[in-house]
């Protein structure tokens, strides 16, 4: 195991993560500028949201999502909730932001199933597109560690697909009515194949949700939503979280 990886692990057991941020107060990378934001919004609706801040509380160890880009996949659920259909997460590391959706949609009530799909031995299908990744990147999890979490948080809704998505498990998604997809990938080609696959089955006000868009280091993500972004039967939101939006019309 590289240096870097072994000081990540480690401190991802202990409940801390090394990001990656700009070297400078703007950076270029890839054609795309960088800069940390720091928005001057101060309403926070998920101090005074008990029943999120109790299922983080116990989520926050599982995820590399900060509470800003949670609460909003946490709020999506509810929001989609009118269209109606299941939800998928792609990328599911150990479980943080997929068990969350999965709780809200419990607690909703709703009948949704959370399908958790990743290949829970690091990143795939890394490529030209994509300046920092190289494959394999993320593998420090199990299924094990995302069934402690959803047991933790008294979840039953979830099913994880165990493989390549969509080429090994694609065939394993039984719902034909996606309502919020949410995509953590880090690379151009998973990212694509994913929309590719999961779209046809969204219908209208559906939401993709690009957790890596706003990142340096993943900007073969960035470029396939700016690709897609294009589409006529989408439409386009960058919060400036990070997270990227593509509404289904």
């Amino acid at each position: 195991m590289l240096p870097k990886t072994l000081v990540k692990t480690v401190l991802r057991a202990t409940g801390f993560a090394i990001y990656r941020i700009p070297r400078a107060a703007s950076e270029q990378q890839a054609g795309y500028s960088y800069s940390q934001a720091h928005p001057n919004a101060t309403l926070a609706p998920w101090l005074s949201d008990a029943e999120f801040m109790a299922a983080f509380e116990t989520a926050k160890h599982n995820t590399l999502v900060d509470i800003y880009r949670m609460y909003e996949l946490w709020s999506l659920v509810r929001e989609t909730a009118k269209v109606g259909g299941d939800i998928v997460e792609i990328g599911v590391w150990r479980g943080g932001s997929g068990v969350m959706m999965a709780k809200k949609e419990t607690l909703l009530g709703g009948s949704g199933t959370i399908y958790l799909c990743d290949t829970f031995e690091g990143v795939v299908k890394a490529g030209t597109e994509d300046s920092d990744y190289r494959g394999g990147e993320h593998r420090d999890t199990d299924t094990s560690i995302v069934e402690d979490l959803a047991s933790s948080l008294g979840v039953k809704n979830t099913k994880t697909l165990v493989g390549i998505f969509p080429d090994q498990t694609g065939a394993q998604l039984q719902s034909e009515r996606i309502r919020l997809l949410h995509i953590d990938v880090d690379v151009y080609q998973s990212a694509r194949d994913c929309v590719d696959f999961v779209l046809p089955r969204m219908p209208s006000g559906g939401v993709i949700v690009f957790d890596d868009y706003g990142f340096v280091g993943c900007d073969g993500v960035t470029r396939c939503v700016d690709e897609l972004r294009a589409r006529d039967d989408l439409t386009y939101v960058h919060n400036i979280n990070g997270h990227a939006l593509l509404i289904k019309r």
